[in-house]
């Protein structure tokens, strides 16, 4: 009897996974993101920490609005972060980061898919982050409809990197999207570690 091939190859959110580890532990490893996930970031720096986010997300889904529009006929739909950026800053009386972030060449789908690894599995950290933030800053509980976006649904992950698997189908798409994820996080880390926001 003749087995039959067993494929080796990662799935495609391990390959990325993988491959982006190193971009990866540099945005955790800035100082403002570490008090974040530590919880120990007080109002005026989680209110810095929310602008930064916002500046970088509202220029990206802005760019990417007619792409990310397009996505429930592969089998997802994106959830705009702006919103409830906008709410949390709101309530923290605090105002939008007035730069936004430089654009992210996207020269392919599969690169854009790349981008959005990163949006989406950010989604499991800020989990984390917004249970640190009610357990050690309970001042902050009113503000956390954006870290708290990927708490609705645990299963959506799971989802997402199935939809990985049905459109990074080749080793050049896969490629292309683990660049797309490389210059995210290298876009995070730029825009996190600024020094100031006006």
């Amino acid at each position: 009897m003749i087995s039959a091939p067993v494929d080796t190859a990662p799935r495609a959110a391990q390959l990325l996974r993988e491959a982006t580890h190193a971009a990866h532990r540099a945005v955790e490893s800035l100082p403002m993101q570490q008090e974040l996930s530590a919880g120990t970031l007080d109002r005026a720096g989680y209110a810095t920490t929310l602008q930064r986010h916002h500046g970088l997300l509202a220029r990206w889904e802005r760019d990417q609005s007619a792409w990310l529009s397009s996505l429930p006929a592969q089998g997802w739909t994106y959830r705009p972060r702006v919103p409830a950026l906008q709410q949390d800053l709101a309530q923290l009386g605090a105002s939008l980061d007035p730069v936004l972030a430089a654009p992210l060449l996207a020269d392919s789908a599969a690169t854009r898919w790349g981008m959005l690894y990163v949006v989406e599995g950010s989604l499991l950290g800020g989990q984390v982050i917004a249970r640190q933030l009610r357990q050690h800053q309970p001042v902050l509980s009113g503000a956390l409809a954006y870290f708290d976006l990927g708490s609705a649904d645990p299963s959506l992950w799971r989802h997402f990197q199935q939809c990985l698997d049905t459109v990074l189908t080749d080793g050049d798409a896969r490629q292309a999207a683990v660049e797309g994820a490389v210059a995210m996080f290298g876009q995070f880390h730029r825009h996190l570690s600024q020094e100031t926001v006006q």
